[in-house]
């Protein structure tokens, strides 16, 4: 089932939650929606499910329009952050219940009813434990019942809400990585709210970055990471560097070392974003010099802090673990991947630091 989005707008009291979102969804597709505290994710998915109530836009699941229809006319299943299980239910009955509260003349039988709890216990990998409760349950089997149960109804999408916000960090790893494959086995269209970075690019077809009630870029995890479209997706996906640049006679300048040729016309103050990972060591003519004023273990690597010349700030890069250096030593820094950005806008690059003539 694929999903239209359009012109989508909510405002509580005086405070826009979402304005003017659009995006499209194909049928069976994983897409994650990551951002901040506040920038109007979950608001997104609760209005998909029907749980709140637009104040404009239009949505539409294939070429049915979504407009005053309640979260059972809408068929979609919910996974919750935290569970929203009954206590009092076994896990049987806990899976059962969105089928056996369906009206009479949509009811399944009791037998078809049990066929389904059956089946998807199985999916889930929790054969045996039917007669269990949740409190006899762990977090992450919980969970499991919980997205057992969304598909129990046959959702035409699967919502979920932060689905591993309250597991711990190896609980959840195994969970996305299981998550993905119950999600290429039954090919629903999915759509989830995470606040983890990790868990969108790892488990999305497609992530869509808000901000402040608007999506800044939706793209593949490969593409948000590594072609971020503004300045918040750099900042806020993954580990960057911001340098503050000055645009002069069609050049990219730190100090006095030209990083690349930019478009005629642009002049003026720019960001400059790169990754610790896209940047080296090099002594080249086009690399900016700087003095290492730090270093510390990160992971399998060293990571440095420089204070390049002519720049406010220190930078972070990726050293070798056996390089032979200290903190006070001059060295030159070589950016292969970099992108400016001058008024919030990406600036045409024409002639990378590493080509540039």
């Amino acid at each position: 089932m694929d999903i239209h989005i359009r012109g989508l707008r909510k405002t509580f009291g005086v405070s826009p939650a979402l304005h003017g979102v659009d995006l499209d969804i194909a049928s069976g597709e994983l897409i994650g929606l990551l951002g901040p505290s506040g920038s109007g994710k979950t608001t997104l998915l609760r209005i998909l499910a029907g749980l709140e109530t637009p104040t404009g836009g239009d949505i539409h699941f294939g070429d049915l329009d979504m407009a005053g229809q309640s979260i059972q006319e809408r068929r979609v299943g919910f996974v919750f952050q935290s569970y929203a299980l009954f206590r009092h239910m076994t896990v049987a009955d806990n899976i059962a219940y969105g089928l056996r509260v369906r009206p009479r003349a949509t009811r399944p039988s009791a037998r078809a009813i049990a066929s389904r709890v059956e089946e998807l216990l199985g999916l889930v990998q929790l054969t045996g434990y039917e007669g269990r409760y949740p409190g006899q349950l762990s977090g992450g089997q919980r969970q499991r019942v919980a997205l057992a149960r969304a598909l129990a109804v046959e959702p035409r999408v699967l919502l979920l809400d932060e689905p591993f916000g309250a597991l711990d960090a190896q609980v959840r790893k195994d969970l996305r990585r299981w998550l993905r494959e119950i999600h290429d086995r039954t090919g629903h269209t999915t759509v989830f709210v995470t606040h983890d970075q990790d868990e969108a690019l790892e488990m999305s077809d497609r992530v869509a970055v808000l901000n402040r009630g608007a999506i800044e870029q939706v793209a593949t995890p490969d593409a948000i990471y590594d072609d971020p479209a503004t300045p918040f997706i750099y900042g806020f996906i993954g580990d960057a560097n911001r340098v503050e640049i000055n645009l002069r006679g069609g050049q990219a300048r730190i100090g006095d070392t030209v990083l690349a040729r930019v478009g005629a016309g642009k002049e003026g103050p720019a960001e400059l974003f790169f990754r610790p990972e896209h940047a080296a060591i090099d002594d080249g003519p086009r690399s900016a010099r700087g003095t290492l004023v730090a270093l510390r273990r990160f992971g399998a690597k060293r990571r440095g802090e420089i204070r390049l010349d002519g720049a406010a700030g220190d930078i972070e890069l990726d050293l070798p673990i056996g390089a032979a250096l200290k903190p006070g030593d001059r060295l030159g820094v070589r950016l292969d991947r970099f992108a400016i950005f001058a008024d919030g806008r990406r600036v045409s690059v024409l002639d990378l630091a590493t080509r540039a003539a």
